[in-house]
């Protein structure tokens, strides 16, 4: 199939901009055209035309999700930037643990925003089973969001082949994961007590957020490299009307909020402390 048009592509463009702060530029021409090439080929609309006349009129959130899907590059892994679980574990939890740092009843939120197929939030669970050893006697939850459902539906099911838990030490794995499950033998599962700890929902972060309280700490990393400097701004915003003060927000290694005129303080490379 031929590369879109530059007519097509820009519809593309203002649907991912409109409905989920996306910024694609010619640069993701190529991507976007094999990926719809492949999903026309087995779809029941007539031509690319038709298929966009349905996302911009007569489509409702799922079929748009779908699209979205196409869109997406779901790229995690295990304990991926080993500085900011450092991080956590040396400013946060040892505070914690030797009474340096209180939380209103003992209470820690986390929140994995954008946490694609769920490495990252199960990642911040074994972070605080290692570094809490009396974390059952805490009110403890953590929050993975992603917008994908194909990622949701991965991340719910907490199963991953061997080779992706490459990032782990044995011993680790050993105590945090299970053999089996899903369709092959050399498939590892989020042990239960893990699983407990961790809680998957589908958002959309350019849509009101659902929550009443506030979070210690907010992972939403290599996110905003696709969006645009506004956009990246007001994200950031919300996520600081989101954390307690004092909370803790990391973002992707190659991301900075540097000239975006935000009150966070820089602690790190890419963690920051809601001032």
């Amino acid at each position: 199939m031929a590369t879109l048009a530059t007519s097509q592509f820009q519809r593309i463009a203002t649907i991912a901009r409109e409905r989920w702060g996306l910024c694609l530029t010619e640069k993701k021409l190529p991507l976007v055209s094999n990926r719809l090439a492949s999903f026309m080929m087995h779809s029941t609309f007539e031509s690319i035309e038709k298929y966009l006349d349905h996302l911009e009129t007569a489509a409702d959130e799922e079929d748009r999700l779908v699209f979205f899907d196409l869109l997406s590059t779901n790229v995690t892994s295990f304990f991926r930037d080993r500085p900011h679980f450092d991080y956590l574990e040396r400013e946060f939890y040892t505070a914690l643990a030797r009474g340096n740092l209180t939380t209103p009843g003992r209470r820690i939120r986390i929140w994995s925003a954008a946490c694609s197929t769920g490495q990252e939030p199960y990642t911040l669970a074994m972070n605080a089973v290692e570094c809490l050893p009396d974390l059952r006697s805490w009110d403890f939850k953590i929050l993975g969001t992603d917008l994908s459902n194909f990622a949701v539906e991965q991340a719910k099911a907490g199963t991953y082949p061997a080779d992706k838990l490459d990032g782990i030490s044995p011993d680790l794995v050993r105590k945090h994961f299970v053999r089996g499950g899903g369709s092959g033998s050399n498939n590892y599962s989020v042990a239960p007590y893990l699983r407990s700890l961790v809680t998957i929902s589908r958002l959309n972060l350019m849509d009101p957020w659902p929550f009443k309280g506030k979070f210690d700490v907010i992972f939403c990393r290599n996110v905003m490299i696709y969006f645009d400097a506004n956009t990246r701004r007001k994200l950031v915003m919300r996520f600081h009307e989101f954390l307690r003060p004092g909370g803790i927000l990391a973002i992707g290694s190659a991301e900075t909020l540097a000239g975006l005129n935000t009150p966070f303080t820089a602690a790190q490379a890419s963690v920051y402390i809601k001032s």
